[in-house]
């Protein structure tokens, strides 16, 4: 089995990233140069992408690692094992009877 390489994007390198691809995105269109009102636009909008999708990724690998240590914890037979309502009743039982 192959193991996938642990790369963590930081969020700048994305912001970066996402601001640069918008501005060649512009560039194809043949419009004019852009303001410095409408760069300041482009990468507030990049930051707040680029939070959006840093937080989504780390919610995605924070359910990998979960549903991982949820299969090890299977595998080996440890974790949190609940009680048949059979043994509660007894237990129950037992206690009022003290």
């Amino acid at each position: 089995m192959e193991q996938e390489k642990n790369t963590k994007t930081s969020k700048k390198a994305l912001r970066s990233l996402i601001n640069d691809s918008l501005q060649e995105a512009l560039n194809t269109l043949e419009l004019p140069k852009a303001s410095k009102k409408a760069r300041k636009l482009l990468q507030r909008n990049a930051k707040k992408l680029a939070a959006m999708y840093i937080n989504s990724m780390k919610r995605e690998e924070k359910k990998k690692k979960k549903a991982e240590k949820f299969m090890e914890d299977a595998v080996k037979g440890s974790g949190k094992k609940k009680k048949s309502k059979a043994v509660k009743l007894a237990k129950h039982t037992e206690l009022e009877a003290v």
